[in-house]
């Protein structure tokens, strides 16, 4: 009994070096893909630790981004038809459409979550800081103005009493649709990236 635990021990100690070994070259051959991945992470989990933070600090009372968002959706929809009001004990803006206050504002809605995860992955993969200093702003504007539409929409859903196809469209379907309008910005950049790395490349030839 004693003797196959340590020929078992002992196969563990010479596997060990083995698979080390293993992930340094595995590592090494994806040198580029492991960099991503560390800058995405850390851009990512810095940020919505920060903003964890910043909304924490607002204790029961809505963020002022959330506040924000509340009076574009009284620009698009008239201060006259949408009036916003705080919630009391929770951190929410109800929203009161033609006398149908059926639908809060959380932070959660405010799109500020998927601006850090666009800006992680862009900022992750490395391209000209020229190219970044525009495409970021157009990216969260482009966001923006799509939350403002799904909301916009989700309004007048919840106003006409359709509470089934409410629940579809914002827990499922606006959800797709704004990741995968991430993901095509995404697409976006990493080929506006890789040719501007060719033509850098092309430019100063080895």
């Amino acid at each position: 009994m004693f003797s196959s635990i340590l020929a078992g021990i002992s196969e563990t100690d010479n596997i060990m070096p083995y698979l080390a070994a293993m992930i340094a070259q595995t590592l090494k051959e994806n040198k580029k893909v492991v960099f991503f991945l560390l800058r995405f992470l850390s851009v990512f989990g810095g940020f919505s630790l920060l903003y964890a933070v910043w909304i924490k600090s607002y204790g029961l009372e809505a963020d002022p981004f959330s506040w924000f968002v509340g009076y574009n959706l009284q620009g698009l929809l008239g201060s006259e038809n949408l009036r916003l009001y705080p919630i009391e004990g929770y951190a929410a803006i109800g929203l009161d459409y033609l006398g149908s206050n059926s639908v809060s504002l959380f932070e959660g809605c405010n799109g500020i979550a998927v601006f850090i995860l666009f800006f992680a992955f862009v900022f992750a993969f490395k391209g000209r800081w020229s190219d970044l200093i525009w495409f970021v702003p157009l990216g969260i504007v482009v966001i923006h103005l799509f939350n403002l539409a799904r909301l916009v929409a989700l309004i007048m859903l919840a106003e006409q009493g359709h509470d089934a196809l409410f629940h579809f469209m914002h827990k499922y379907l606006f959800s797709l649709v704004i990741y995968a309008g991430v993901f095509l910005m995404w697409v976006f950049w990493v080929r506006l990236a890789l040719k501007r790395n060719k033509q850098k490349a092309n430019e100063n030839p080895a």
